[in-house]
């Protein structure tokens, strides 16, 4: 590893010579490529005055080589104020770093195997407006100490201006710089302290062009596969061994939905387990963070001691049901039952009900009037949900605000009668009673979260951001209950479309599911 304090160059110089670096086909620099001694994280400090997509393209150069050289490779996306990776990779942006932190998403969850690349990527995930706060967050010793466990690499990429970077900075021991060698005083002014700057990667110079000839008077029609080149372009007939084009090293297939919990891991293949342990969050300060060079795994020895327990946990209650109070045949009905790994009750899935009904209260050209309308009610009518759903009726766009989130038509007409003899819904807005009662079997996807709590908190934070959204409660086929976010209620596709395109404006991903939940308790 290059000594910050001994880098070539002036004295007292902190910074690497530059090497430049052409992504798409060339190799990694010695400096850049995976080295086992370094225990991680590593910083990929980008400059955000160079080029936009290079740093991209570079970054996942990186994340690419590691994992092609055999390193276990995750790369999280901190360009929080302005996410590049996702997009630049093709994959949609969802849970990610900011989820993890503000709204207790899972980090394995979060982490995506990027198909074709092998590495793992976290993305920035939803907007926050303080991003300052999640990189001088404490809970990141735990995160990193995990990974060092582990024996896995996290990528962190990084503007190298960023205000809370020296914070982040005191858990990395390693930094890979990405920036233009013009803008060398504000990189080394930028440089953290106490982090060695082991290469500096920098876009190829572009060579000047020669004399062309004069144009044809008519330019000879561009072909359509020829508009765009592609985002990661591979030479057609490469030389030699080249390392970063072999294929990379996929891991094991995982079986059902990726692993959220301890639990989930008994009994699973060690290649298919996401990194680190998603239990981070629970408490802080508790876990020293691991010496350099350390690579005995604690999650490994957790694993095997929670099979244990557990097997034993299952064996007991089929001996001796009459600790819960139950029979064996109601065993799976108990609480007690999810202490059973996940293993031996197969694949975990969404088992909520199908909800397509609701009740039409009222419409409005703007979403403000009908965002503060559904808030009013809702303290009125604690029991009820009232949102907002944007649909167009005609040629104009319509605030829409609907009520319940129900499963059958007589919990939508007892609901009906509640809100019209308390002069919430009136029949002459739609025509009749009939009509205030609405099917909309499908809704947006925008997040799934551990707790109700966390799920109003992400409907909330797009809620400030014009897009309307509600949590409803869903449970598991492993008994089991977690919080969807959903974002309005429509008939069909087409009733969908504008939300859809709001969503994506926003940078989200927009998916279109069946709405189903845990069907709420009956009224009177």
């Amino acid at each position: 590893m290059t000594d910050i304090h001994s880098a070539p160059g002036s004295a007292g110089r902190r910074l690497p010579e530059p090497t430049f670096f052409d992504p798409s086909f060339e190799r990694l620099p010695a400096a850049a490529s995976f080295d086992a001694a370094r225990t991680g994280p590593v910083l990929l400090l980008f400059d955000r005055a160079a080029d936009r997509d290079w740093a991209a393209d570079a970054a996942i150069a990186i994340a690419t080589g590691w994992n092609a050289a055999g390193q276990r490779t995750v790369l999280a996306d901190l360009s929080l104020d302005d996410p590049m990776l996702a997009e630049r990779i093709g994959m949609s942006s969802m849970e990610g770093v900011v989820d993890i932190f503000l709204y207790g998403a899972s980090l394995a969850r979060s982490a995506r195997p990027v198909p074709g690349r092998g590495f793992y990527l976290i993305s920035a995930g939803t907007f926050t407006p303080d991003t300052t706060a999640i990189l001088r967050d404490a809970r990141w010793e735990k995160i990193i100490s995990g990974f060092r466990n582990a024996g896995a690499s996290l990528l962190l990429y990084v503007p190298s201006d960023a205000i809370g970077l020296p914070a982040l900075a005191r858990y990395a021991y390693d930094a890979i710089l990405l920036g233009d060698p013009r803008h060398e005083a504000a990189l080394e002014r930028d440089a953290p302290g106490g982090v060695a700057m082991n290469a500096w990667l920098t876009p190829p110079a572009q060579p000047p062009r020669p004399q062309q000839p004069p144009r044809p008077a008519v330019a000879a029609p561009v072909a359509p596969a020829q508009a765009e080149a592609p985002r990661f372009a591979e030479p057609e007939a490469p030389v030699g061994i080249r390392p970063w084009l072999a294929p990379p090293r996929e891991t094991e297939p995982v079986v059902g939905e990726e692993f959220r919990s301890a639990e989930d891991a008994v009994g699973a293949p060690a290649a298919t387990l996401p990194v680190p342990a998603p239990d981070w969050g629970e408490g802080e300060g508790d876990a020293a963070p691991a010496k350099k060079g350390g690579r005995v795994s604690a999650l490994l020895t957790l694993l095997l001691l929670l099979a244990v327990l557990a097997g034993a946990v299952y064996l007991l209650l089929q001996q001796y049901p009459q600790l819960l109070g139950s029979t064996p045949g109601a065993a799976t009905a108990d609480p007690a039952a999810r202490a059973v790994p996940r293993a031996a009750r197969g694949p975990v899935a969404a088992a909520g009900t199908a909800l397509p009904f609701a009740v039409f209260v009222k419409a409005y050209q703007e979403y403000e009037p009908a965002r503060q309308l559904a808030a009013s009610v809702s303290s009125r009518f604690p029991e009820s949900r009232f949102y907002v759903t944007p649909e167009m009726t005609g040629d104009k766009l319509y605030y829409k605000v609907f009520s319940g989130v129900l499963a059958d038509s007589a919990d939508a007409a007892a609901l009906r009668g509640r809100l019209m003899r308390a002069g919430v819904v009136s029949p002459e807005d739609v025509g009749t009673e009939e009509d205030l009662i609405l099917v909309r079997p499908l809704t947006l996807e925008l997040g799934e979260m551990p707790t109700q709590d966390a799920a109003q908190a992400r409907a909330d934070s797009l809620a400030r951001r014009a897009i309307p959204a509600y949590a409803v409660a869903v449970p598991f086929s492993d008994g089991t209950e977690r919080y969807k976010v959903y974002g309005g209620a429509f008939a069909d596709s087409a009733a969908a479309a504008p939300m859809i395109k709001m969503v994506q404006q926003a940078g989200l991903p927009a998916r279109l599911v069946p709405r189903t939940g845990r069907v709420p308790a009956a009224q009177k």
